[in-house]
């Protein structure tokens, strides 16, 4: 039920949990939220995030505290252009972009 990100060179992410006020998927999954902050350097190691060790994660955030805006149209979870997933994940796919880890095909 929250808003996790493994695009660390992001100003948005604090300690894999997205900030932002809002979230914009473009209709090719990419998160058009996504505003790099150069000062950021942090490697990603979230693929433990599920280990007992959570000391390096910030506390989970409600989604219903952000607005999700997505335009995949054929995703599951986008009705009327509003993200209703449980919870969303944005994936780090190299220099500058992202994708939403989330998306499931209709």
């Amino acid at each position: 039920m929250d808003i996790k990100c493994r695009k660390t060179s992001c100003r948005f992410n604090n300690a894999y949990t997205c900030m932002a006020k809002g979230v914009d998927i473009s209709n090719k999954t990419e998160c058009r939220t996504f505003d790099a902050d150069t000062t950021k350097h942090a490697k990603d190691f979230s693929k433990n995030i599920f280990e007992a060790d959570t000391e390096n994660y910030a506390n989970s955030r409600h989604i219903k505290e952000v607005n999700l805006f997505c335009e995949a149209g054929k995703c599951l979870f986008n009705h009327s252009g509003q993200c209703h997933a449980n919870g969303i994940t944005v994936l780090d796919e190299g220099e500058g972009c992202t994708a939403c880890g989330t998306f499931v095909e209709e």
